[in-house]
């Protein structure tokens, strides 16, 4: 009884050196970054992430080795504005299946509409040399 109470004791030690051993410490400024491309929050919902990888759920984790995607509103942004002949878009995110809802999305005034899922934007193509220089 003795030497299985030694023997869980142990066990928890080195279970417990080796977390604390794997876990690095992490640059607060990276912390505090949304995404590689991104330092602030873009949304009002959206918590910052100094807020959000908090609790038990992120104790003990080395979150210099989580996940950080790109933000994708930055890199939406980037993308050209579609020119169609027509007054009226269709998008369905141009991923055929792994898209979203095909939507119509009107052109009448003057602009640049972007669609509500994905962010891709869309113009007339008598607008084209207009909106050119506007563009990224």
């Amino acid at each position: 009884m003795l030497a299985s109470k030694t023997l869980s004791r142990q066990s928890v030690r080195f279970v417990l050196a080796r977390s604390q051993s794997s876990v690095s410490k992490v640059d607060p400024k990276i912390l505090a970054q949304q995404a590689p491309n991104r330092t602030e929050i873009w949304s009002e919902s959206q918590r910052a992430r100094t807020d959000a990888m908090t609790g038990p759920r992120f104790s003990g984790k080395d979150l210099a080795k989580q996940p950080r995607p790109y933000a994708a509103i930055n890199l939406i942004a980037k993308q050209p504005i579609r020119f169609v002949d027509s007054n009226v878009a269709v998008c369905d995110g141009n991923k055929g299946l792994e898209g979203h809802p095909k939507i119509y999305i009107n052109l009448d005034p003057p602009r640049a509409h972007a669609c509500g899922y994905c962010g891709l934007k869309y113009a007339r193509s008598e607008l084209k040399a207009e909106l050119e220089g506007h563009t990224h």
